[in-house]
């Protein structure tokens, strides 16, 4: 039985082997948001606390290891979005805070690491994310936040561009606060531009 392009379901992991797991990658999120590129593999065992093994039987080369990272945040940047559209009381509110959150999941790793990944494919997570942009630019459209020059693309580029890092040295948390202060002043001036 074929399965066409659905990845092959992997064994459930152990309470201990998940917790490893997450701090892997949470830890080559943080190094590849801080240093603008891909960090060693010493590098990521160390700031997740586990030995190079651990990193090894999770992640067996570096291409694994990349790919789940934008994976994992593509995932939790739809996620949030989804929580976004369903909680929050208007579109613009919506838009507003998937855009903080895209900052916060570490959407700025999938700018950085897609030109180093030897395979891009993962239709289902461009349909689910492009789903996402069009029913939270709809949203914001019927609440009167954004007008009809407005649409999915720009959601994704502003994404794109207060995600990204600049890797210059600046503390990863001042760096944070900065990309959510430019990002509010912007979406401040989308939202209140004359109609």
């Amino acid at each position: 039985m074929s399965t066409g392009s659905m990845p092959a379901k992997e064994p459930p992991l152990r309470a201990d082997a998940r917790r490893n797991r997450r701090r892997l990658l949470d830890a080559t999120i943080a190094l590849v948001l801080e240093q603008g590129g891909e960090p060693s593999r010493d590098a990521v065992a160390q700031r997740a606390g586990t030995g190079v093994a651990t990193l090894y039987r999770h992640f067996p080369d570096q291409q694994s290891l990349l790919r789940a990272v934008v994976l994992d945040v593509v995932d939790r940047t739809i996620e949030q979005g989804e929580l976004a559209l369903a909680e929050s009381a208007t579109g613009g509110d919506a838009v507003r805070r998937y855009l903080h959150a895209s900052i916060d999941t570490g959407l700025g790793v999938v700018n950085i690491v897609h030109g180093l990944l030897d395979d891009t494919a993962w239709p289902d997570r461009l349909a689910a994310a492009r789903d996402l942009l069009d029913r939270l630019t709809e949203a914001a459209r019927r609440d009167g936040a954004i007008g009809p020059d407005v649409g999915p693309t720009d959601l994704a580029l502003a994404s794109i561009r207060f995600c990204r890092p600049l890797a210059i040295g600046l503390d990863p948390a001042e760096e944070r606060a900065i990309a959510h202060r430019q990002l509010d002043r912007y979406l401040d001036g989308l939202f209140d531009r004359p109609r």
